[in-house]
């Protein structure tokens, strides 16, 4: 070999060494993407949506502050679906599609997605759901509480076992509520409850006043002892509040977590919100005495001072804790399938003194329900 094929030779190598760490490197330091579909705009679940958001990004913003994930920053892309079905799905097909989102994490549209595990598109795109909220149990989805269904069920157990006689039962005709409502229905007969009423109202602002109105007027007529509201967002504070007004008489109203006790009193009014009791999957975000509220608490004051503590932001909190785990278990470069493998192995993981565990074989979540409700000065207790 002559000199210059030599000197070419290790000129080649050189490069494609230097091309290979160049690549590496660039990759290392490349953000790692997880996508979100939850609608910050919607009337009836954008406050949730963005307290759920704020959870989400203090956790990865402390990750990442202090060297993120083998040294690439984590970062969630969200899109708006307005609590709609077919815009979900689209938007689910648009982050399945850029290959470098690696996991989905905190969908809240439970309806939604109800179509994404009827259309198999988790599987069919090889990607996880990470703590959707509301839960799901299908392949790919890693669910970190309990569901609504669950919720719904517990209600109804505290109706029966405080023996309340008559039953009604409204529901949002959006989300989560149609299917949610066919299920509490559904268990309700099952424990002998007697339902003397049910009815139901659009999500729209410019049809949802006059569908409370209605339905408000025709359970007045029916004299329930006791009313589960399977609605979201200000229809539920809406109706409780025009509910109250149409039927002097002292009625339990019960809802499910959605309902934000302090948006309860705000819109509702304290006279009308108090005594209501809502279910609660999550842990109680003052209650100091579990170790990641202690931590949720203290990484809230720290990157997000001016947030209030909320439900919301305490699960999308634990959720970026299952998906950070997931990232390091995946090793160097995750992927889909990466990720997967690395949630299969999450058997019994605490997230500080609260339990997930997932394997090839069985995904689950906690299981726990509690009740609280809002006291005379409007504040939550348990």
């Amino acid at each position: 070999m002559s000199n210059n094929n030599v000197a070419r030779t290790i000129a080649l190598a050189s490069f494609a060494i230097l091309f290979t760490l160049t690549a590496d490197s660039a990759l290392a330091a490349a953000e790692i993407l997880l996508g979100n579909v939850a609608s910050t705009t919607s009337p009836t679940a954008g406050v949730n949506s963005k307290n759920l958001l704020v959870g989400y990004n203090v956790y990865f913003e402390h990750v990442n502050r202090n060297g993120g994930v083998r040294g690439r920053k984590i970062r969630l892309v969200n899109k708006d679906d307005d609590v709609k079905v077919d815009k979900m799905v689209a938007l689910t097909d648009e982050l399945i599609a850029d290959r470098n989102i690696v996991a989905l994490v905190g969908f809240l549209n439970f309806a939604g997605l109800g179509e994404l595990i009827k259309r198999d598109m988790l599987v069919k795109g090889n990607i996880a759901m990470i703590a959707p909220i509301g839960a799901q149990n299908a392949t790919n989805f890693y669910p970190m509480r309990a569901g609504y269904e669950e919720e719904a069920e517990k209600l109804l157990q505290e109706i029966r076992d405080t023996q309340k006689k008559r039953v009604a039962l409204v529901y949002l005709n959006q989300g989560f509520g149609p299917a949610i409502f066919k299920r509490a229905e559904a268990a309700a007969k099952g424990m002998g409850l007697n339902v003397v009423a049910t009815g139901n109202f659009e999500a729209a602002p410019d049809k949802m006043d006059a569908g409370i109105e209605a339905v408000a007027k025709d359970f007045a007529k029916q004299t329930p002892d006791a009313v589960l509201v399977i609605v979201g967002g200000v229809g539920a504070y809406k109706f409780v509040k025009r509910f109250r007004d149409v039927y002097q008489d002292f009625v339990q109203i019960y809802t499910l977590s959605p309902a934000d006790p302090f948006l309860f009193v705000k819109i509702a009014g304290l006279q009308n919100a108090r005594g209501v009791i809502i279910s609660q999957c999550v842990p109680y975000p003052e209650n100091n005495t579990l170790a990641v509220v202690r931590e949720y608490q203290k990484m809230m004051k720290e990157y997000a001072p001016k947030e209030p503590l909320s439900f919301y932001s305490l699960e999308g909190y634990m959720g970026a804790k299952i998906a950070v785990e997931a990232l390091k278990r995946a090793g160097p470069n995750p992927t889909r399938e990466k990720v997967i493998a690395a949630l299969n192995t999450m058997r019994d993981f605490d997230l500080g003194d609260f339990v997930v565990s997932y394997s090839p074989a069985a995904r689950s979540g906690s299981k726990i329900v509690d009740l609280t409700i809002i006291g005379r000065n409007g504040t939550l207790y348990r």
